[in-house]
């Protein structure tokens, strides 16, 4: 178990757990500001203003019933903004050798998505790479300029991104990617650590 993903093996099944399953470049909005709960907290507040728009509370001679109304949506919006709609995504791999598949689930924002897949169409289990290299590095250093300003600078963003991704490649010539690992700190030997020796041998797949 990692920090990063779970791997659990139990009898004839190994679990594969993992928020990180995307390879995809970085948003400027710095993910140390722009939290679960601070994005819950801006949808909020954006609904109480709102609310008290298109209602006619300000005829509401007392304020009191007013900001308890404005407080109690706030409540439900923050906790339902938290749970259901910036709450963390998941990639889920069953591999079950009884039933001889595996079973790939992804969350959503209201359901989640399921593919199984039988071990037979499953020709390999492979490393690759991805890299971003940055568009506008003017644009991007306008923005770090700015946000330094203002106390809150947005490192990495003129940065080349690489990850090292785990693949999981059908005879039909298509690919799954299970796990995304940004090539930065954390690193395992020079590269981030990948569960592929651990799958394969699970499989019975050779390098």
């Amino acid at each position: 178990m990692t920090g990063n993903y779970q791997l659990i093996k139990e009898n004839d099944r190994l679990v594969f757990r993992t928020p990180f399953f995307r390879a995809e470049k970085s948003s400027v909005l710095h993910a140390g500001v722009y939290t679960r709960e601070f994005s819950s907290m801006l949808f909020a507040s954006a609904l109480c203003v709102l609310f008290y728009m298109v209602t006619d509370m300000a005829s509401i001679r007392t304020p009191l019933v007013r900001y308890g109304i404005l407080i109690l949506i706030f409540i439900v919006a923050f906790l339902g903004g938290n749970k259901y709609i910036f709450k963390e995504k998941y990639l889920q791999a069953e591999f079950n050798k009884a039933a001889g598949t595996v079973t790939i689930v992804r969350s959503g924002l209201l359901k989640k998505s399921s593919e199984t897949i039988p071990f037979d169409r499953i020709q390999s289990v492979d490393i690759g790479s991805t890299s971003f290299i940055p568009e506008n590095v003017d644009g991007i250093h306008f923005v770090q300029k700015i946000s330094a300003q203002h106390g809150s600078a947005v490192p990495g963003l003129d940065e080349v991104e690489e990850y090292v991704t785990l693949l999981l490649r059908l005879k039909d010539g298509s690919e799954h990617i299970l796990y995304a690992a940004k090539i930065d700190g954390g690193k395992v030997d020079g590269e981030p650590e990948i569960p592929v020796g651990e799958i394969r041998s699970f499989l019975g797949i050779s390098a």
